[in-house]
């Protein structure tokens, strides 16, 4: 009687020093060899690795050889290999049973026959993005990945791909307002990505595009979710007296005012690229950097204000690294997801120390973070007589990338000259 067994074929390299895995039929000492992917359609994940990955079927697995926890997707990975062997073994006892000779042609006929329905997990697949996204340094893009896997475990432990229909998004939708408690901006965040994630099903063959949820006529965010973060913006007055606290320097206190006024007299620098900034970013007269989030180029000319803030980091900090600000330090934090942590829970501090400081100011109602120095900006530079056309509430309903292009437009007089009045120079 014929045998047969998943193993990986190290007889035949692929690039990379991987190889198939394969399912191997044995029969009068003569051996076919069938690759899992060759079996299969429909499918994105690639049924091939390197040794290490791959752990060999001992004698009381009954030839199912196994991918190990390091593969990405190994578990449903796995599954499609036991299924793919039950049926292997399922031909054969059919052909014991009704007496049918062993012939290899009509064992790959029989075996090709019936094509394993392809059920995947939207907790596997999200797994899988996530990994493929920290393998390309996205280690930000790749947090809000998991966060949104971890609220959709909680929502739906069990669900897989197809069950994302209308049906799922608006159920979800109801859950995220009600039982979370979340807003309409936070709920969209979520939504996109989930949408997003949908997307690169479809790409990968996991997701039917006529069965796709998402779209003005079906479940459309931009209809059922106002996802305009409220911009909020102080006035000059509080600033002034943001300005005057008198705080023990290198305190968290201090930092978190001087980071918040360093966005405010540098054009609305958010504080990813006030973390990044580097001393060679630096000339006499501008700072030069390149935005982390859309690689956009900035100058922001050096006023009195700004000036004086990086005068002094200059000459009380030597930060690793060539780095402006002590936020990162590159002999601790080295890897991009190191980083990555690092940037979240400096913001978090900052964040905290500048409600500290609302209060200390005597506006304890006020909503103090390094986002307000932003929109700030925007709204004083309004207020000091800038062309509508400039500012055209560019932080308000815009995007930072769209200020610049605002900006780019005049003279680099004219805007400084606006700026100069707004910060009474």
């Amino acid at each position: 009687m014929a045998t047969v067994a998943i193993i990986l074929n190290t007889a035949k390299k692929l690039s990379n020093d991987e190889h198939p895995i394969t399912l191997r039929v044995t029969h009068n000492y003569k051996r076919r060899y069938y690759t899992i992917n060759g079996l299969l359609t429909n499918q994105s994940i690639k049924f091939r690795c390197r040794p290490e990955y791959w752990k060999p079927p001992e004698a009381e697995d009954n030839g199912l050889g196994r991918l190990r926890k390091m593969f990405i997707g190994f578990k449903e990975a796995n599954s499609i290999l036991e299924v793919k062997l039950q049926e292997a073994y399922a031909i054969l006892k059919r052909y014991d049973e009704q007496q049918i000779s062993f012939n290899f042609d009509q064992f790959e006929l029989d075996l090709k026959k019936k094509e394993i329905p392809v059920v995947t997990s939207l907790q596997e697949y999200y797994s899988q993005q996530i990994a493929i996204l920290e393998e390309q340094g996205r280690v930000g893009l790749a947090g809000l990945y998991f966060e949104v896997q971890r609220i959709l475990n909680k929502f739906k432990p069990n669900a897989i791909l197809l069950d994302v229909n209308y049906r799922f998004l608006e159920s979800f939708e109801y859950w995220l307002r009600n039982e979370r408690k979340n807003k309409d901006t936070t709920i969209s965040v979520k939504m996109r990505n989930l949408q997003r994630v949908i997307n690169q099903a479809i790409e990968d063959k996991f997701f039917k595009a006529e069965d796709y949820p998402f779209g003005e006529k079906k479940y459309s965010i931009n209809k059922r979710l106002d996802s305009k973060t409220k911009k909020i913006a102080i006035t000059l007055d509080k600033i002034t007296k943001l300005k005057a606290l008198n705080l023990p320097p290198d305190s968290w206190l201090y930092l978190a005012q001087q980071y918040f006024l360093f966005s405010y007299y540098s054009r609305g620098i958010n504080f990813v690229d006030i973390s990044y900034l580097k001393w060679s970013d630096i000339s006499n007269t501008h700072i030069n950097y390149v935005r982390r989030k859309t690689r956009g180029q900035f100058e922001v000319p050096i006023n009195q204000h700004n000036g004086t803030i990086l005068n002094y980091f200059k000459e009380n900090y030597k930060v690793p690294g060539g780095f402006v600000f002590p936020i990162l330090d590159i002999t601790i934090h080295v890897t991009l997801k190191q980083q990555y942590t690092r940037k979240k829970t400096a913001l978090s501090a900052v964040n905290h120390a500048l409600k500290k400081l609302a209060e200390q100011i005597d506006e304890p109602s006020l909503k103090l973070t390094t986002n307000v120095g932003r929109h700030s900006y925007a709204t004083g530079l309004k207020r000091s007589g800038a062309n509508t056309s400039y500012i055209t509430e560019a932080l308000g309903h815009a995007t930072q990338e769209q200020t610049q292009t605002y900006l780019d437009e005049f003279e680099k007089g004219v805007i400084e000259s606006w700026e100069n009045k707004m910060f009474d120079v």
